[in-house]
């Protein structure tokens, strides 16, 4: 479909990606010499006083580790939805309910394609730091992050069929969604704390698995999440590009 971009703008994004991820690839290095463990960025080498002190509170290698699959969780689910937003939106407005179907699976790939290039220069610091193309722990964020990427693209779209004025709030209102989805994390860990039922606690853990979550668990992908989350808010935006919701005006002769 004509409206997921243009191939030259695909060609120059990922000829940015590889530079980017060679020049991490070259401009990254460690050494364990006399002095101690050191990392090189660049031809600049990070003061081993710092990296002491580092070492006191946790290991430097998972301070950026950690570093890392935060930078993950908040740059893939973002690209993906942004890439992929206002194309969708595009298709669904021309095609009604084959534009939503065939244009979430284009989005999809438009939206994996240009994150996942996105983030290859965090590959290469891997191979460099830790000596691990794609460390497990960081694989696993970012297929979580893909999978929040995917919500934020459904749950545009049920705000823009809902919103059909400005595709902008559309998506200001997913991100906020997002960001209350996170905090339902929290009422399930401290939920009793609260004073919370058992019931209270399984309707939140329902709507934490139904929206958008930008808590990245460490653990494997729920499948509450998979069903609810995306399958069920799927059909949900189904529904609502069938449904009339709003009438064109007619042209008078």
């Amino acid at each position: 479909m004509k409206h997921f971009g243009s191939p030259r703008l695909r060609i120059v994004w990922a000829s940015i990606s590889v530079v980017m991820f060679v020049a991490f690839l070259v401009g990254f290095s460690t050494s364990d010499g006399s002095g101690g463990f050191a990392i090189h960025v660049f031809g600049a080498t990070i003061p081993q006083n710092l990296l002491a002190s580092m070492s006191d509170l946790a290991d430097p290698i998972q301070f950026i580790r950690s570093f890392l699959r935060t930078l993950i969780v908040w740059v893939v689910p973002f690209t993906f939805f942004v890439t992929a937003y206002f194309p969708l939106v595009e298709a669904i407005e021309s095609d009604k309910l084959k534009g939503f179907f065939l244009g979430t699976i284009l989005g999809a790939a438009n939206g994996f394609f240009y994150s996942q290039l996105l983030i290859m220069p965090i590959w290469a610091i891997c191979v460099r730091i830790m000596g691990s193309m794609i460390p497990a722990s960081l694989a696993l964020a970012d297929l979580h992050a893909l999978v929040l990427g995917v919500q934020l693209l459904v749950w545009g779209i049920i705000f823009n069929r809902l919103i059909r004025s400005n595709r902008g709030i559309a998506m200001v209102l997913t991100f906020g969604l997002s960001a209350i989805g996170t905090k339902l994390s929290y009422l399930l860990d401290f939920g009793e704390v609260f004073g919370m039922s058992s019931s209270q606690i399984k309707i939140v853990d329902f709507f934490y698995h139904f929206l958008p979550s930008e808590h990245i668990a460490d653990t494997s992908i729920a499948l509450s999440t998979l069903i609810y989350g995306v399958c069920g808010a799927l059909l949900i935006a189904a529904l609502l590009v069938i449904l009339p919701l709003g009438k064109k005006s007619k042209a008078t002769g």
